[in-house]
């Protein structure tokens, strides 16, 4: 039995080491600019538009609690004797009252450069990807408003002007900021979101790169990615493999999960 589960246990970490299919036209040994041109052509032409309202469902997929699959995990949260704090909460608990959940735009939508403009279930297109929007507290999401992030340490919250979004979250902001400015470039600036220096000549936020190394992908971003691709047709390549950052972006590598390096 003990080999058995080893076993499974090694083909589920070769699974998600493995470079997924979805890359296979992808040429990388591309770097720089030119891979940032190319993931970005393939997240766009593979993209399938549904209605925002769609994606209040789509979270209790993407959003499932690993260890409690009747919960969402709520982004920012960490603390589950404190509602507005909680880390996780029941899928059936959406809505905009107390100790209810909604759905956060992690890159604040009057940020971008055109605005995304106004959320109404109807909505398409940027307003409405799956890939920026995430379960949390309605009012974590009201503290945070559209306040850019900036470093921190310990959880969530203000740190000046700016927002830390705690140190279990901060990898995966990271990856979703990533995504938002290769998804839909110079509308989503990095630092149109966020505080802090850029690395080099490019607009990559430093502290983004820095807290894609410090907090690795986890289980939970794992899941988005499958299911999205499958209803919507893209995925966040930085949760497929953080490294692809180091490669366009420079600084101190990341996580490499498809052994690029080797």
């Amino acid at each position: 039995m003990k080999k058995i589960t080893l076993l499974l246990l090694f083909l589920i970490v070769q699974n998600i080491l493995a470079q997924q299919s979805y890359y296979n036209d992808i040429d990388l040994t591309l770097t720089g600019q030119d891979l940032y041109i190319e993931l970005q052509s393939k997240i766009a032409i593979t993209n399938t538009s549904f209605t925002y309202g769609d994606v209040r469902d789509t979270m209790k997929i993407t959003d499932e609690n690993p260890d409690n699959t009747s919960d969402v995990l709520l982004f920012y949260g960490y603390d589950n004797t404190n509602c507005t704090a909680e880390r996780s909460r029941d899928k059936d608990d959406f809505g905009g009252t107390n100790c209810e959940y909604n759905r956060e735009h992690v890159f604040a939508r009057s940020n971008s450069n055109p605005e995304m403009g106004s959320a109404s279930n109807n909505s398409i297109g940027i307003i409405a990807d799956p890939h920026n929007l995430k379960a949390t507290d309605q009012q974590m999401n009201g503290n945070r408003g559209n306040r850019k992030f900036g470093n921190g340490a310990g959880n969530s919250g203000n740190v000046g002007t700016n927002w830390y979004p705690g140190d279990e979250w901060k990898g995966d902001t990271a990856r979703i900021m990533m995504y938002m400015y290769t998804r839909y470039g110079t509308r989503c600036l990095p630092s149109l979101n966020g505080s802090g220096d850029t690395q080099a000549a490019n607009e990559m936020l430093q502290v983004y790169l820095q807290w894609n190394i410090d907090d690795p992908v986890n289980e939970y971003e794992d899941q988005h990615n499958p299911h999205l691709e499958s209803v919507y047709g893209n995925r966040n390549p930085f949760i497929d493999n953080p490294y692809l950052a180091t490669i366009i972006w420079g600084g101190e590598p990341a996580e490499d999960r498809w052994g690029i390096l080797s």
